[in-house]
């Protein structure tokens, strides 16, 4: 089978989302909502807030829980936000503003200056529609809660004062929002250019491992691919063995077809192997028309079964509609890995048992 080269772009960006950030931010958000789950219990000491204040305390506790475990159980990742970014932030946003009508007047612009604070968290994520949303919900939610409390507070203000209050607030989200999502561009910029260089590897990698007429692992990278296996079968004791293909009367298909006939035949081979072969098997075209084999944790006799499997599988299938007529077989030596014998000596064998295949009439196997 063809080898299964790592993907550049699953290195470098992982093939699911990548929640660790999220869920340290999470942790660092419930770290900041239990301080000011503190402090807003210091302010009721300290009587800077109604009675009413205290109900808000749980939330700051239960809610940053809530999301964590939906993060950390992977059910989020169902969601097209796994971090849940948009939901958390509008949350902080009501609880902000709950807790700003539940104080007093002379803390009030305290407590909104955790609005940006949420913004922050929030540029890793959002983008600019999103940016705008969470603004506007949370002018609305203020401004519901500053009408309400204008006829309700003891020393009412007087709507100057709460409109300037607004208009102060707007133009620190405004600008909040501007810094951030100048940010949050960036980086989905630097992502992109991750991608678009993950990419670029993964086609570099293909060309430097891969024979593009057959799609099978080229020739250097099989020796690299044969140099891992044998220092894995000393450390494991597995039986390894190495075969070398020929096509039979290639120059013949030359001859009569053209190269572009050569071609098809091989690509014909190719496809029919991946086919046969087991997936642990890995084909590469040695050079020509020749392909050479690696099998691992194969014993001789198994290797002798895959062979005969692959070449009644040739026979089986349709000659390319390229070459009318024309019987595509192969002929193959497999030698047995055994120490102290190198890996250039084991494949020196399987071609002695190749050429040894091919004067007893070809489409056969022969071991070594």
């Amino acid at each position: 089978m063809p080898p299964r080269f790592p993907s550049c772009k699953k290195l470098l960006l992982g093939q699911a989302p990548d929640m660790r950030r999220p869920l340290a931010l999470m942790l660092l958000g419930q770290l900041i909502y239990l301080a000011n789950a503190v402090l807003l219990q210091w302010g009721i000491e300290l009587n800077l807030f109604r009675a009413g204040v205290v109900w808000t305390t749980p939330w700051m506790v239960v809610g940053p829980i809530m999301f964590y475990a939906l993060a950390r159980s992977g059910w989020s990742a169902r969601l097209k936000d796994p971090s849940m970014v948009m939901a958390q932030s509008l949350y902080s946003a009501l609880l902000t503003v709950l807790v700003y009508a539940f104080a007093h007047q002379e803390v009030r612009g305290f407590i909104l200056c955790i609005l940006p604070l949420i913004i922050m968290f929030g540029q890793f994520n959002l983008n600019g529609p999103q940016f705008a949303m969470f603004t506007g919900c949370t002018m609305a939610v203020l401004s519901t809660a500053m009408l309400v409390l204008s006829r309700y507070d003891e020393a009412p203000r007087g709507l100057s004062a709460d409109l300037l209050e607004l208009v102060y607030v707007a133009l620190i989200l405004g600008t909040s929002t501007s810094m951030a999502l100048i940010g949050s561009n960036i980086r989905r910029k630097l992502v992109s250019s991750r991608m678009e260089l993950a990419e670029a590897l993964a086609r570099v990698h293909a060309l430097a491992t891969t024979d593009e007429l057959t799609g099978l692992a080229n020739r250097r990278h099989m020796q690299d691919l044969l140099a891992e296996e044998a220092k894995r079968r000393r450390r494991l004791g597995q039986p390894l063995c190495i075969a070398v293909l020929d096509l039979d009367h290639f120059k013949r298909i030359n001859d009569d077809h053209g190269h572009q006939g050569g071609d098809e035949a091989l690509r014909h081979f190719a496809r029919t192997a991946r086919e046969a072969l087991r997936e642990i098997d890995v084909l590469a075209r040695w050079g020509g028309e020749e392909f050479l084999l690696m099998m691992p944790a194969t014993t001789a006799e198994q290797a002798l079964t895959g062979l005969e499997r692959l070449r009644q599988r040739l026979a089986e299938v349709p000659s390319p509609d390229a070459l009318p007529g024309v019987r595509i077989t192969c002929s193959a030596g497999v030698a047995l890995h055994e120490a102290p014998a190198t890996i250039e000596q084991t494949i020196d064998r399987a071609d002695q048992a190749l050429y040894r295949a091919k004067a007893e009439g070809r489409d056969r196997t022969s071991l070594a």
